[in-house]
């Protein structure tokens, strides 16, 4: 049978569904976004990047990592983000496709770069947005963090994930004990991962790269440029593959 395949799309969805317009300015309309979305792509599951949402906490912080994790720390603190959250998980607990829907949160080493204290302060802070997740999402929930000091300090999500029942998916990764599904990093195509995961990057996509026949769930990265007629038709050969 065809492999699973999880669509890394955010950009080219809000590129093609809201002409470049951050669906984020609506929180409590993002469900019916992903709605949109996978009836578009008709994906197996969707992945939605909170990155996007957090970013807007952290423009005043420019590129200091130290100043990142400090302002998302700040805005956890202060309950606006926690809210906002609650009620994006809310939007997408009641959209018709809830249950593809895979929300990502970035991990520490995205926050914090390379500072130590700022990682830990970054993890801290992700911490409480995972509750906040948790608390609605008991699926699926994504991490993205390729940086190897960042995946260190990530022990706390994984710990919190647990204990809310969530499984977690690995992006950037071959291999982590705690997570279900690890997605390598490529730009073309993956090696295999944990699971059966294979990454078909953005490159690889407008390329010719297939699937390893022997994965069961493919990461597809679709850049926001890519024509709607290619993505469509190269969908529909991944989905034709045998496993």
């Amino acid at each position: 049978m065809a492999p699973m395949l999880w669509l890394d799309a955010y950009d080219y969805a809000v590129a093609l569904l809201r002409s470049g317009e951050d669906p984020w300015q609506q929180p409590d309309s993002i469900g019916i976004f992903c709605d949109e979305a996978i009836k578009l792509l008709g994906a197996d599951y969707l992945l939605l990047p909170l990155a996007a949402l957090l970013e807007r906490y952290l423009g005043e912080a420019g590129d200091d990592g130290e100043a990142r994790a400090d302002a998302l720390d700040e805005a956890v603190g202060e309950g606006q983000l926690l809210d906002t959250i609650k009620r994006v998980m809310t939007a997408l607990a009641v959209a018709s496709g809830a249950a593809k829907i895979v929300p990502v949160l970035p991990g520490p080493a995205a926050i914090g770069g390379d500072n130590e204290d700022a990682l830990d302060i970054a993890s801290m802070a992700l911490g409480d947005i995972l509750r906040a997740v948790a608390a609605i999402q008991s699926g699926i929930v994504g991490l993205d963090e390729p940086d190897q000091a960042g995946l260190e300090e990530s022990g706390s999500l994984f710990r919190i994930a647990e204990h809310a029942g969530c499984a977690i998916m690995l992006l950037g990764q071959a291999e982590h004990e705690s997570a279900t599904y690890c997605f390598p990093a490529s730009d073309t195509a993956s090696a295999l991962g944990k699971a059966g995961c294979q990454t078909i990057g953005s490159e690889g996509f407008s390329g010719d790269a297939m699937p390893d026949p022997s994965a069961d769930h493919v990461r597809v990265q679709i850049a926001a440029d890519v024509p709607p007629e290619f993505v469509l038709t190269r969908l529909s050969s991944l989905r034709a593959m045998e496993a």
